[in-house]
């Protein structure tokens, strides 16, 4: 087998093993939004109607918020649904504003890693020192902050990719876009 093909045939597992990860991670973030959705009107009737609240519900919230944005931007960066102003490369030529778009797909695949990297290293600082959330639900702060280095390095691999490929990316088969 040539040079080039084995690169392209290891690219293409490299691809299709992000993807995978992908659409697990995306699945999570699905089940955590759920999650989200039943534990908050669950509070709000114990609070207020059974004088109860609960010790959990409100961590459970936020902890689950962090991770599910951070499982969900991957996806949203693979599909380019992410919020972008287009006014400006759509009024310029065609010959100009391809160029400008790949230039920008450079710029946040490096703000994504930079942001991987910093959110990477907190987080490897807060599991070297034993540093846990606040209470009442006390945990490993680490497991919460975890999936921000996650969600940049996958975002900034797919800004990468479409810069690669010159466009934005087919979808994945079964999941309906």
């Amino acid at each position: 087998m040539r040079r080039h093909d084995l690169l392209r045939t290891a690219g293409a597992q490299f691809c299709a093993a992000h993807d995978a990860l992908n659409q697990a991670t995306f699945a999570l973030a699905c089940i955590l939004t759920t999650l989200i959705a039943l534990a908050l009107p669950y509070e709000i009737v114990a609070r207020y109607f059974f004088n109860a609240p609960t010790d959990w519900a409100s961590p459970l919230v936020s902890y689950s918020l962090v991770a599910a944005i951070f499982l969900a931007m991957p996806e949203l960066t693979r599909q380019s649904a992410h919020i972008t102003i287009t006014t400006v490369l759509e009024t310029l030529d065609p010959r100009i504003a391809s160029p400008l778009k790949r230039f920008i797909l450079l710029i946040a695949a490096a703000a994504c890693m930079l942001a991987a990297w910093f959110s990477g290293s907190e987080t490897i600082d807060q599991f070297l020192l034993g540093i846990h959330t606040i209470p009442p639900m006390s945990i490993p702060k680490w497991i919460v902050t975890c999936v921000i280095p996650y969600g940049m390095l996958s975002s900034a691999i797919y800004f990468l990719r479409q810069f690669a490929t010159g466009t934005k990316l087919a979808p994945m088969p079964g999941n309906g876009t």
